[in-house]
């Protein structure tokens, strides 16, 4: 069977292939403990309440993937990054549609609680992860090199305002696959910055910006040195407008360069936006 244009080994699909060689699975993660038919879970002693039990189970670079078992829920009501144990090489993986009603959930309901992401080479995979608390401010933050999130459903229905719901900060070779994303901000959905993000890959999301009457670009790139591709997205947004009033893609003039863009699609409520956008 061919390989799919795009495949990586370790979060291939929901439930094929997760381990890099030299990984292994560390914990499986289920808030509701163990269940009739887990004794193989329990007995290991890898079965834990949450991810982030889970994730100080891996070692450091070495791949090692925490699963997170369908009907798993955590919510986060305190300041700070959620996974104090992230260590680099973790794969966590949700073992569901992220889409699915029993859908590995992680809810951030606190203005601070953050899914950081900030150590190299991590992957997130298969999970939702959704907020209704109005100004979150850093939502999803990715500031490590190497960084995946693939085939999530990222729901933030609280207004959160001048933030956006992924933040990408001086992260080489962010990759971002086949999630679905809906936020309602008035910043971007999707934030690139810093001269350090290069050769990205944002490609095949399905991203709506829910902000009715000024809501942010779905995606915008703004730094000079700015590097990667950013193709075959779909972008919606609540309102027409210009370049920080909801558009689709925006691309800073200095970013142009080095940026391949397209085949990514915008759509208004009033009216069909351009795809793409650079200017200073």
């Amino acid at each position: 069977m061919p390989t799919p244009f795009f495949s990586y080994d370790a979060i291939s699909s929901a439930h094929g292939t997760w381990i890099k060689p030299g990984g292994r699975v560390a914990a499986y993660v289920r808030s509701t403990g163990a269940q009739e038919g887990d004794d193989l879970f329990s007995i290991s002693g890898n079965l834990v309440s949450t991810i982030n039990q889970g994730l100080a189970k891996c070692r450091a670079g070495q791949n090692d993937i925490v699963v997170v078992l369908p009907g798993h829920t955590e919510t986060h009501s305190v300041t700070g990054a959620i996974w104090s144990s992230l260590v680099s090489g973790a794969q966590i993986v949700g073992v569901a549609n992220p889409g699915a009603s029993n859908a590995p959930t992680v809810t951030l309901s606190h203005t601070g609680a953050s899914v950081a992401l900030s150590a190299a080479n991590v992957s997130v995979s298969g999970l939702k992860i959704t907020s209704a608390t109005a100004g979150v401010t850093l939502a999803i933050n990715v500031t490590a090199a190497g960084v995946t999130l693939e085939n999530n459903f990222i729901l933030l229905t609280g207004a959160l305002g001048a933030n956006p719901a992924i933040s990408v900060t001086n992260a080489a070779n962010f990759t971002m696959v086949g999630n679905h994303v809906v936020a309602d901000c008035t910043d971007p959905v999707v934030e690139i910055t810093g001269t350090g993000t290069t050769n990205m890959l944002i490609s095949r999301n399905c991203i709506r910006q829910a902000q009715a009457t000024s809501g942010g670009d779905c995606i915008n790139v703004a730094n000079a040195a700015i590097s990667g591709f950013i193709t075959d997205n779909r972008m919606k947004s609540a309102v027409a407008g210009t370049p920080g009033t909801s558009i689709g893609l925006v691309i800073g003039a200095g970013a142009t360069a080095l940026l391949f863009n397209g085949e990514n699609y915008d759509l208004d409520d009033a009216a069909t936006a351009a795809v793409l956008s650079t200017g200073a």
